[in-house]
Protein backbone atom coordinates (compact mmCIF):
# COMPACT_ATOMS: atom_id res chain seq x y z
CA UNK A 1 0.00 0.00 0.00
CA UNK A 2 1.42 3.41 -0.95
CA UNK A 3 1.71 6.19 1.61
CA UNK A 4 -0.95 8.22 -0.28
CA UNK A 5 -3.46 5.46 0.43
CA UNK A 6 -2.74 5.28 4.15
CA UNK A 7 -5.04 7.24 6.46
CA UNK A 8 -3.24 8.89 9.42
CA UNK A 9 -3.77 7.16 12.73
CA UNK A 10 -6.87 7.44 14.88
CA UNK A 11 -7.56 5.27 17.95
CA UNK A 12 -11.22 5.13 16.89
CA UNK A 13 -10.29 2.88 13.94
CA UNK A 14 -10.13 -0.80 15.01
CA UNK A 15 -7.84 -1.59 12.09
CA UNK A 16 -5.36 1.07 13.19
CA UNK A 17 -5.39 -0.23 16.77
CA UNK A 18 -4.68 -3.79 15.63
CA UNK A 19 -1.88 -2.78 13.25
CA UNK A 20 -0.92 0.86 13.87
CA UNK A 21 2.53 1.33 12.40
CA UNK A 22 1.69 2.32 8.80
CA UNK A 23 -1.00 4.75 9.98
CA UNK A 24 1.33 6.22 12.60
CA UNK A 25 4.07 6.72 10.01
CA UNK A 26 1.57 8.46 7.74
CA UNK A 27 0.57 10.71 10.63
CA UNK A 28 4.19 11.64 11.40
CA UNK A 29 4.74 12.61 7.76
CA UNK A 30 1.44 14.33 7.00
CA UNK A 31 0.11 15.73 10.29
CA UNK A 32 2.10 14.92 13.45
CA UNK A 33 -0.62 16.64 15.49
CA UNK A 34 -4.12 15.89 14.18
CA UNK A 35 -7.61 16.38 15.57
CA UNK A 36 -9.50 13.08 15.23
CA UNK A 37 -12.69 13.94 17.18
CA UNK A 38 -14.37 16.92 18.78
CA UNK A 39 -12.23 16.39 21.88
CA UNK A 40 -9.14 14.37 20.91
CA UNK A 41 -5.85 15.33 19.26
CA UNK A 42 -3.36 12.60 18.31
CA UNK A 43 0.32 13.47 18.89
CA UNK A 44 2.82 11.29 17.02
CA UNK A 45 6.28 12.91 16.88
CA UNK A 46 8.99 12.15 19.42
CA UNK A 47 9.68 15.81 20.15
CA UNK A 48 6.03 16.63 20.86
CA UNK A 49 5.36 13.50 22.94
CA UNK A 50 8.41 14.22 25.10
CA UNK A 51 7.39 17.86 25.50
CA UNK A 52 3.90 16.97 26.73
CA UNK A 53 5.22 14.34 29.11
CA UNK A 54 7.23 17.09 30.80
CA UNK A 55 4.59 19.85 30.74
CA UNK A 56 2.35 19.13 33.72
CA UNK A 57 1.36 22.81 33.99
CA UNK A 58 -0.58 22.91 30.71
CA UNK A 59 -1.44 19.23 30.32
CA UNK A 60 -3.06 17.38 33.21
CA UNK A 61 -3.01 13.65 33.90
CA UNK A 62 -6.72 13.86 34.71
CA UNK A 63 -8.51 11.55 32.31
CA UNK A 64 -5.38 9.57 31.45
CA UNK A 65 -6.11 6.56 29.19
CA UNK A 66 -9.52 7.92 28.13
CA UNK A 67 -10.12 9.14 24.58
CA UNK A 68 -13.61 10.65 24.91
CA UNK A 69 -14.91 13.69 26.73
CA UNK A 70 -15.70 11.80 29.92
CA UNK A 71 -13.06 10.99 32.53
CA UNK A 72 -12.79 8.31 35.18
CA UNK A 73 -14.37 10.12 38.10
CA UNK A 74 -13.03 8.11 41.01
CA UNK A 75 -13.08 9.60 44.49
CA UNK A 76 -9.39 8.73 44.73
CA UNK A 77 -7.70 8.59 41.30
CA UNK A 78 -4.70 6.31 40.83
CA UNK A 79 -1.21 7.72 40.50
CA UNK A 80 -1.33 7.81 36.69
CA UNK A 81 -4.34 10.16 36.87
CA UNK A 82 -2.97 12.56 39.47
CA UNK A 83 -1.22 15.93 39.24
CA UNK A 84 1.04 17.66 41.76
CA UNK A 85 0.99 18.15 44.68
CA UNK A 86 -1.12 15.02 45.39
CA UNK A 87 0.88 13.05 42.82
CA UNK A 88 4.18 14.16 44.37
CA UNK A 89 3.12 12.97 47.83
CA UNK A 90 1.95 9.56 46.63
CA UNK A 91 4.94 8.99 44.36
CA UNK A 92 7.36 9.73 47.20
CA UNK A 93 5.54 7.26 49.39
CA UNK A 94 5.54 4.49 46.79
CA UNK A 95 9.21 5.07 46.00
CA UNK A 96 10.01 3.76 49.48
CA UNK A 97 8.73 0.36 48.35
CA UNK A 98 10.60 0.47 45.04
CA UNK A 99 13.98 1.82 46.09
CA UNK A 100 17.01 0.06 44.53
CA UNK A 101 17.83 -1.69 47.80
CA UNK A 102 14.28 -3.06 48.02
CA UNK A 103 14.43 -4.34 44.44
CA UNK A 104 17.75 -6.08 45.07
CA UNK A 105 16.23 -7.81 48.06
CA UNK A 106 13.31 -8.85 45.84
CA UNK A 107 15.69 -10.56 43.38
CA UNK A 108 15.68 -13.97 45.12
CA UNK A 109 11.87 -13.95 45.20
CA UNK A 110 11.78 -13.20 41.45
CA UNK A 111 14.21 -16.08 40.85
CA UNK A 112 12.01 -18.38 42.93
CA UNK A 113 8.89 -17.44 40.96
CA UNK A 114 10.71 -18.00 37.66
CA UNK A 115 12.11 -21.38 38.75
CA UNK A 116 8.66 -22.53 39.85
CA UNK A 117 7.16 -21.41 36.55
CA UNK A 118 9.91 -23.06 34.52
CA UNK A 119 9.19 -26.36 36.24
CA UNK A 120 5.76 -26.38 34.56
CA UNK A 121 7.25 -26.35 31.05
CA UNK A 122 8.03 -29.61 29.24
CA UNK A 123 11.59 -30.55 28.40
CA UNK A 124 10.82 -30.31 24.70
CA UNK A 125 7.97 -29.73 22.28
CA UNK A 126 5.88 -26.80 21.07
CA UNK A 127 4.39 -24.52 23.74
CA UNK A 128 2.57 -21.21 23.94
CA UNK A 129 4.88 -19.23 26.19
CA UNK A 130 2.67 -16.28 27.05
CA UNK A 131 0.08 -18.35 28.91
CA UNK A 132 2.38 -21.15 30.04
CA UNK A 133 5.31 -19.05 31.24
CA UNK A 134 5.28 -15.27 30.84
CA UNK A 135 1.92 -14.36 32.34
CA UNK A 136 2.56 -16.03 35.70
CA UNK A 137 5.77 -14.19 36.56
CA UNK A 138 4.85 -10.46 36.84
CA UNK A 139 1.63 -11.23 38.69
CA UNK A 140 3.35 -13.36 41.34
CA UNK A 141 6.18 -10.86 41.77
CA UNK A 142 3.82 -7.88 42.03
CA UNK A 143 1.46 -9.56 44.48
CA UNK A 144 4.42 -10.60 46.64
CA UNK A 145 5.78 -7.05 46.67
CA UNK A 146 2.36 -5.62 47.53
CA UNK A 147 1.75 -8.17 50.28
CA UNK A 148 -1.42 -9.65 48.81
CA UNK A 149 -2.27 -12.98 50.50
CA UNK A 150 -1.52 -15.78 48.05
CA UNK A 151 -5.00 -17.30 48.28
CA UNK A 152 -6.33 -14.25 46.41
CA UNK A 153 -3.76 -14.15 43.58
CA UNK A 154 -5.69 -16.09 40.93
CA UNK A 155 -8.91 -14.17 41.40
CA UNK A 156 -7.26 -10.75 41.53
CA UNK A 157 -5.28 -11.57 38.38
CA UNK A 158 -8.41 -12.51 36.44
CA UNK A 159 -10.29 -9.41 37.61
CA UNK A 160 -7.43 -7.01 36.87
CA UNK A 161 -6.86 -8.53 33.41
CA UNK A 162 -10.51 -8.00 32.49
CA UNK A 163 -10.33 -4.33 33.50
CA UNK A 164 -7.14 -3.63 31.55
CA UNK A 165 -8.50 -5.29 28.41
CA UNK A 166 -11.56 -3.01 28.56
CA UNK A 167 -9.57 0.27 28.52
CA UNK A 168 -10.74 2.94 27.69
CA UNK A 169 -14.28 1.76 28.54
CA UNK A 170 -15.57 2.95 31.96
CA UNK A 171 -14.41 0.26 34.37
CA UNK A 172 -16.89 1.21 37.10
CA UNK A 173 -19.73 -0.31 35.04
CA UNK A 174 -18.08 -3.73 35.05
CA UNK A 175 -18.90 -6.50 37.59
CA UNK A 176 -15.18 -7.29 37.77
CA UNK A 177 -14.57 -3.80 39.13
CA UNK A 178 -17.16 -4.24 41.88
CA UNK A 179 -15.71 -7.58 42.90
CA UNK A 180 -12.13 -6.30 42.94
CA UNK A 181 -13.14 -3.32 45.09
CA UNK A 182 -14.98 -5.60 47.51
CA UNK A 183 -12.06 -8.00 47.76
CA UNK A 184 -9.40 -5.33 48.22
CA UNK A 185 -11.49 -3.44 50.77
CA UNK A 186 -11.61 -6.55 52.94
CA UNK A 187 -7.86 -7.11 52.59
CA UNK A 188 -7.12 -3.50 53.61
CA UNK A 189 -9.44 -3.76 56.62
CA UNK A 190 -7.79 -7.02 57.68
CA UNK A 191 -4.32 -5.50 57.49
CA UNK A 192 -5.31 -2.43 59.50
CA UNK A 193 -7.05 -4.51 62.14
CA UNK A 194 -3.74 -6.32 62.79
CA UNK A 195 -1.48 -3.30 63.07
CA UNK A 196 0.71 -5.19 65.51
CA UNK A 197 1.84 -7.43 62.65
CA UNK A 198 3.70 -4.86 60.57
CA UNK A 199 5.35 -6.02 57.34
CA UNK A 200 7.78 -4.50 54.86
CA UNK A 201 5.50 -4.38 51.82
CA UNK A 202 3.47 -1.91 49.74
CA UNK A 203 0.21 -2.72 51.52
CA UNK A 204 1.78 -1.86 54.87
CA UNK A 205 3.27 1.31 53.40
CA UNK A 206 -0.14 2.56 52.27
CA UNK A 207 -2.15 1.37 55.26
CA UNK A 208 0.11 2.91 57.91
CA UNK A 209 1.52 6.42 57.60
CA UNK A 210 5.12 7.14 58.52
CA UNK A 211 5.85 10.21 60.70
CA UNK A 212 4.91 13.34 58.78
CA UNK A 213 2.64 11.48 56.34
CA UNK A 214 -1.14 11.64 56.29
CA UNK A 215 -3.35 8.66 56.97
CA UNK A 216 -5.15 7.35 53.88
CA UNK A 217 -8.77 6.27 53.85
CA UNK A 218 -9.47 2.61 53.12
CA UNK A 219 -10.92 3.41 49.70
CA UNK A 220 -7.88 5.49 48.79
CA UNK A 221 -5.56 2.59 49.59
CA UNK A 222 -7.75 0.25 47.55
CA UNK A 223 -7.67 2.55 44.50
CA UNK A 224 -3.89 2.83 44.59
CA UNK A 225 -3.54 -0.94 44.87
CA UNK A 226 -5.90 -1.42 41.93
CA UNK A 227 -3.64 0.86 39.86
CA UNK A 228 -0.55 -1.15 40.80
CA UNK A 229 -2.17 -4.45 39.80
CA UNK A 230 -2.55 -3.24 36.23
CA UNK A 231 0.57 -1.12 35.90
CA UNK A 232 2.99 -3.68 37.31
CA UNK A 233 1.67 -6.84 35.65
CA UNK A 234 0.28 -6.38 32.15
CA UNK A 235 2.96 -4.05 30.81
CA UNK A 236 5.72 -6.32 32.18
CA UNK A 237 4.07 -9.37 30.63
CA UNK A 238 3.97 -7.49 27.34
CA UNK A 239 7.65 -6.56 27.59
CA UNK A 240 8.74 -10.16 28.23
CA UNK A 241 6.44 -11.64 25.57
CA UNK A 242 7.40 -9.04 22.97
CA UNK A 243 11.12 -9.50 23.54
CA UNK A 244 10.96 -13.30 23.32
CA UNK A 245 8.81 -13.14 20.18
CA UNK A 246 11.15 -10.73 18.36
CA UNK A 247 14.33 -12.58 19.38
CA UNK A 248 12.89 -15.78 17.93
CA UNK A 249 11.40 -14.08 14.87
CA UNK A 250 14.65 -12.38 13.91
CA UNK A 251 16.97 -15.30 14.70
CA UNK A 252 18.65 -13.45 17.58
CA UNK A 253 18.01 -16.06 20.27
CA UNK A 254 21.18 -18.08 19.63
CA UNK A 255 23.17 -14.87 19.28
CA UNK A 256 22.25 -13.70 22.78
CA UNK A 257 22.66 -17.19 24.26
CA UNK A 258 26.24 -17.03 22.99
CA UNK A 259 26.77 -13.46 24.24
CA UNK A 260 24.53 -12.72 27.21
CA UNK A 261 25.87 -9.15 27.40
CA UNK A 262 23.49 -8.33 24.53
CA UNK A 263 20.37 -9.11 26.56
CA UNK A 264 20.03 -5.80 28.40
CA UNK A 265 20.12 -3.82 25.17
CA UNK A 266 17.76 -6.29 23.49
CA UNK A 267 15.24 -5.55 26.24
CA UNK A 268 15.57 -1.80 25.62
CA UNK A 269 15.16 -2.32 21.88
CA UNK A 270 12.07 -4.41 22.54
CA UNK A 271 10.63 -1.58 24.66
CA UNK A 272 11.28 0.80 21.78
CA UNK A 273 10.09 -1.43 18.97
CA UNK A 274 6.95 -2.79 20.66
CA UNK A 275 5.96 -0.25 23.30
CA UNK A 276 3.95 -2.24 25.89
CA UNK A 277 1.74 0.75 26.77
CA UNK A 278 0.75 2.21 23.42
CA UNK A 279 -0.35 5.62 24.62
CA UNK A 280 -1.12 7.98 27.45
CA UNK A 281 -3.65 10.79 27.45
CA UNK A 282 -3.27 14.33 28.72
CA UNK A 283 -6.09 16.83 29.33
CA UNK A 284 -5.50 20.39 28.13
CA UNK A 285 -6.05 22.71 31.08
CA UNK A 286 -5.19 26.03 29.40
CA UNK A 287 -4.76 27.31 25.88
CA UNK A 288 -1.50 25.98 24.53
CA UNK A 289 0.34 24.85 21.41
CA UNK A 290 1.41 21.31 20.47
CA UNK A 291 4.01 21.52 17.75
CA UNK A 292 2.49 24.28 15.65
CA UNK A 293 -1.11 23.31 16.48
CA UNK A 294 -3.09 25.50 18.92
CA UNK A 295 -5.27 23.63 21.42
CA UNK A 296 -7.74 24.98 23.94
CA UNK A 297 -8.74 23.86 27.42
CA UNK A 298 -11.15 20.94 27.49
CA UNK A 299 -9.44 18.98 24.71
CA UNK A 300 -7.32 15.86 25.18
CA UNK A 301 -4.01 14.83 23.67
CA UNK A 302 -3.40 11.16 22.82
CA UNK A 303 0.37 10.72 23.16
CA UNK A 304 1.36 7.85 20.89
CA UNK A 305 4.32 6.21 22.60
CA UNK A 306 4.59 3.67 19.79
CA UNK A 307 4.87 6.44 17.21
CA UNK A 308 7.44 8.43 19.18
CA UNK A 309 9.55 5.30 19.47
CA UNK A 310 9.42 4.80 15.69
CA UNK A 311 10.02 8.43 14.73
CA UNK A 312 12.49 8.55 11.86
CA UNK A 313 13.66 12.01 12.98
CA UNK A 314 15.18 10.36 16.07
CA UNK A 315 15.75 6.73 15.10
CA UNK A 316 16.73 7.16 11.45
CA UNK A 317 15.82 5.05 8.45
CA UNK A 318 15.90 1.84 10.53
CA UNK A 319 13.28 3.10 12.99
CA UNK A 320 10.87 0.31 12.04
CA UNK A 321 13.48 -2.43 12.23
CA UNK A 322 14.28 -4.49 15.34
CA UNK A 323 18.01 -4.27 16.07
CA UNK A 324 19.41 -5.64 19.34
CA UNK A 325 22.68 -3.73 18.79
CA UNK A 326 21.02 -0.31 18.46
CA UNK A 327 23.34 1.84 20.57
CA UNK A 328 20.76 4.41 21.74
CA UNK A 329 17.80 2.07 22.30
CA UNK A 330 17.58 3.05 25.98
CA UNK A 331 16.51 6.57 24.94
CA UNK A 332 12.99 5.34 24.11
CA UNK A 333 9.94 6.78 25.86
CA UNK A 334 8.23 3.46 26.63
CA UNK A 335 8.26 4.30 30.35
CA UNK A 336 7.28 7.94 29.84
CA UNK A 337 9.30 10.96 30.89
CA UNK A 338 9.19 13.67 33.53
CA UNK A 339 7.41 13.45 36.87
CA UNK A 340 5.18 10.63 35.61
CA UNK A 341 7.95 8.34 34.39
CA UNK A 342 7.11 4.77 35.35
CA UNK A 343 7.85 3.94 38.98
CA UNK A 344 8.08 0.24 38.19
CA UNK A 345 10.53 0.51 35.27
CA UNK A 346 13.52 -0.92 37.21
CA UNK A 347 11.39 -3.85 38.41
CA UNK A 348 10.05 -4.54 34.91
CA UNK A 349 13.58 -4.55 33.49
CA UNK A 350 14.77 -6.89 36.25
CA UNK A 351 11.92 -9.34 35.69
CA UNK A 352 12.47 -9.33 31.92
CA UNK A 353 16.21 -9.89 32.26
CA UNK A 354 15.80 -12.74 34.70
CA UNK A 355 12.83 -14.41 32.97
CA UNK A 356 14.41 -14.37 29.51
CA UNK A 357 17.82 -15.31 30.89
CA UNK A 358 16.33 -18.33 32.67
CA UNK A 359 14.72 -19.49 29.42
CA UNK A 360 18.09 -19.18 27.70
CA UNK A 361 19.70 -21.31 30.40
CA UNK A 362 17.13 -24.06 30.01
CA UNK A 363 16.39 -23.84 26.28
CA UNK A 364 19.46 -22.40 24.52
CA UNK A 365 18.31 -23.92 21.20
CA UNK A 366 14.70 -22.70 21.46
CA UNK A 367 13.19 -21.61 18.13
CA UNK A 368 9.98 -20.04 16.86
CA UNK A 369 7.09 -22.49 16.80
CA UNK A 370 5.29 -23.58 13.64
CA UNK A 371 2.25 -21.55 14.68
CA UNK A 372 4.22 -18.41 15.50
CA UNK A 373 2.51 -15.33 14.06
CA UNK A 374 2.10 -11.76 15.22
CA UNK A 375 -1.48 -10.91 16.14
CA UNK A 376 -1.92 -8.07 18.61
CA UNK A 377 -3.76 -8.81 21.83
CA UNK A 378 -7.21 -7.34 22.37
CA UNK A 379 -7.65 -3.88 23.82
CA UNK A 380 -6.54 -0.35 22.96
CA UNK A 381 -3.80 0.10 25.55
CA UNK A 382 -1.44 -2.89 25.38
CA UNK A 383 0.80 -4.11 22.58
CA UNK A 384 1.88 -7.73 22.68
CA UNK A 385 1.20 -10.82 20.60
CA UNK A 386 -1.84 -12.84 21.66
CA UNK A 387 0.35 -15.93 21.58
CA UNK A 388 4.07 -16.69 21.63
CA UNK A 389 4.54 -20.13 20.12
CA UNK A 390 7.99 -21.62 20.59
CA UNK A 391 9.64 -24.95 19.95
CA UNK A 392 11.51 -26.11 23.04
CA UNK A 393 14.61 -28.20 22.57
CA UNK A 394 15.33 -29.98 25.82
CA UNK A 395 18.81 -29.92 27.30
CA UNK A 396 20.23 -30.41 30.75
CA UNK A 397 23.26 -28.10 30.74
CA UNK A 398 25.49 -28.07 33.78
CA UNK A 399 24.86 -24.36 34.24
CA UNK A 400 21.06 -24.51 34.22
CA UNK A 401 19.70 -21.72 36.39
CA UNK A 402 22.97 -19.82 36.68
CA UNK A 403 21.44 -16.65 35.26
CA UNK A 404 17.91 -17.05 36.63
CA UNK A 405 18.92 -15.61 39.98
CA UNK A 406 21.07 -12.78 38.65
CA UNK A 407 19.65 -9.29 38.85
CA UNK A 408 20.34 -6.80 36.07
CA UNK A 409 22.36 -3.94 37.55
Amino acid sequence: MTEENVTPFTPHDAGHVADPDDALEAARRKCPVSQVSDVLFVVTSDIDVRALFKDSANFSNRGNFTIGREDRNHAFPGITNLDPPVHTELRSRLLRSMAPKKLRLLGPRVAQVIARTLDRLPLSGEVELHNDYVSHIPSAVTYSMIGLPEEYWSEVEALADALVEAVPAPETSMPEYDRLMELMSQIVRDRREHSEQRRDDVLDNLCFAAPGEREMEDLEVVMHLRQLFAAATDTTRALIANCIYRLLEHGDWARIVADRSLLKNAIEESLRFDSPAQFMTRSVVRESVIGECPVTAGHKAYLSIQSANHDEAVWGSTARHFDITRQVAVQHVAFGRGIHSCLGAPLARMEAYMAIGALMDHYPRMAAGRRATWEKCDGLLLRRPKEVWARLVGETPAAVGTNAGQVAE
